[in-house]
């Protein structure tokens, strides 16, 4: 039997799903290659980001070894890009510091989006550069996209060329050999196959959905100008904004909500799950405007739940859905207004049955095979 343990120090969001999704689905993987896989995970809340890249390896290796004592060695441990490779292998007993290490990146602070409202010069690189470190000192690097691991290792040269000397040397061809993409599974839950389509908000208009983090680099006031001038055009479409909120929402939600007030049917994030995605299965048209996706597991999802999707022919995107499905951001409102107007399904939804997660995970289970074989 093969054990892992993974270690998440940042349970919330698409993390928490990618642990569960692994915990549940990789022994099965491994089951149907004839093989036997014990998954133990060890994870802490998802909020104070920066102080978990600083100290989530100290804490989650100390509970870790207070559950396993000396009975329980694993084949390999998998963390996040929220972890501090070097400080987590340090902090392991001596016994356990051969045990191959991989680093998932669900994001990076290279090429994170710069804030608008905060100068690029005020942002500190020394996040950047904790995971530049723990992706050099992981023995397998993978990432949830291939879009974010090619950006990631076209941002090291010039990242490195601006610290002091001296550098770390090799570190893109380090990174690039050490890398996979595994990506993320969508929960079977999301998916219709075939099943009646609910309407819990009743008939009417087309409804639009919003089901990302309320924050700026999913493209809020782009989002708010396309609706707008749709409606300026004489469309019809009812509201429906989700997604995970936080103290400091962007103003363009103020703005959304006093302007299209009669016309929302659903305000704020929906804490339960079954919820959400009834109210996401009964929605009709996904509006991406993001500009900043490595991954995007909230429009995949939009995509399982059947709707007619309108994204940027960018990010992630391609890789999920084909360019061809996909629109350049100048053509973001035809393609909105032409959405709103046809039929019931997309079948650019067909696409994304590759990432539900028992094919997800037969990837991550094969991926492992590399490291510990």
């Amino acid at each position: 039997m093969k054990r892992l343990a993974l270690l998440n120090p940042y349970s919330a969001g698409s993390h928490a799903l990618w642990e569960h999704g692994l915990q549940e689905h990789l022994p099965m993987a491994a089951k149907a290659d004839g093989e036997e896989l014990e998954v133990r995970v060890w994870s802490l809340p998802g909020r104070h980001w920066k102080w978990r890249m600083h100290a989530s390896a100290l804490t989650l290796v100390d509970r870790m070894m207070q559950d396993i004592g000396s009975n329980w060695v694993p084949d390999a441990f998998l963390v996040t890009d929220m972890m501090d490779v070097g400080q987590f292998r340090a902090a392991l007993p001596a016994r356990l510091r051969h045990i191959p290490v991989v680093v998932y990146f669900h994001e990076n602070q290279l090429t994170f989006p710069n804030h608008p409202e905060r100068p690029p010069k005020d942002w500190d690189r020394h996040y950047a550069f904790l995971n530049l470190t723990s992706a050099l000192l992981a023995d397998a690097v993978w990432f949830n996209s291939e879009y974010h691991r090619r950006v990631f290792l076209e941002a090291i040269p010039a990242f490195l060329k601006g610290l002091p000397t001296p550098r770390p040397h090799d570190a893109l061809e380090k990174i690039e050999t050490a890398s996979h993409v595994v990506p993320i599974g969508i929960r079977d839950d999301v998916f219709l196959d075939g099943e009646d389509r609910p309407r819990i908000f009743g008939e009417g208009a087309p409804v639009v959905v919003w089901n990302h983090r309320w924050e700026y680099d999913k493209g809020p006031e782009a989002f708010l100008h396309v609706l707008m001038e749709a409606k300026r055009r004489g469309a019809q479409f009812r509201l429906a904004v989700m997604g995970e909120q936080f103290e400091a929402a962007p103003e363009a939600f103020a703005r959304m909500r006093e302007s299209f007030d009669q016309d929302i049917v659903q305000w704020g994030m929906v804490e339960s799950r079954g919820d959400y995605v009834r109210c996401l299965q009964s929605s009709d048209v996904a509006l991406v405007t993001a500009h900043h996706d490595f991954f995007g597991i909230s429009v995949l999802e939009c995509a399982a739940a059947g709707l007619r999707m309108v994204a940027p022919d960018e990010l992630a995107y391609p890789e999920h859905f084909g360019s061809a499905r996909l629109h350049p951001r100048t053509g973001l409102l035809d393609a909105f207004l032409e959405a709103l107007s046809s039929g019931p399904s997309d079948p650019v939804g067909l696409n994304v049955f590759t990432y539900r997660w028992p094919s997800v995970a037969l990837r991550a289970w094969n991926s492992l095979n590399q490291v510990w074989n």
